[in-house]
């Protein structure tokens, strides 16, 4: 008995299982071809997420800084610490998603 990754959710399955547990797909009637092209489009999936999530993360940054830039409010108000606050979480949000990214383009198949 052997662990294998689930071809679809990627959770850790027996190879003796006729069905993933988790996410209920065949893997009975499954060859091996089916298997890595369903494992290649739900990556594929996954990178698209990411990179959907870090275009939101750097619209957040830029953001910050165009009201900063336009508005100009008053140091220390509401408005200055909410831009500086997209700013920092538009950044940080950005960073781990770009990470996120490249550890899953090297993750195998």
């Amino acid at each position: 008995m052997a662990i294998i990754s689930c071809p679809q959710c990627q959770t850790s399955i027996s190879d003796k299982h006729q069905s993933c547990p988790h996410c209920n797909i065949a893997l009975e009637q499954m060859n091996e071809q089916d298997q890595r092209r369903l494992a290649a489009r739900t990556k594929l999936q996954k990178q698209q997420g990411l990179m959907n999530q870090s275009f939101i993360a750097l619209i957040f940054f830029l953001g910050g800084f165009l009201v900063l830039y336009w508005q100009q409010p008053e140091p220390g108000s509401w408005q200055q610490n909410a831009c500086y606050g997209a700013i920092v979480l538009g950044f940080i949000w950005y960073l781990i998603n770009r990470v996120r990214l490249v550890f899953l383009k090297r993750k195998k198949l």
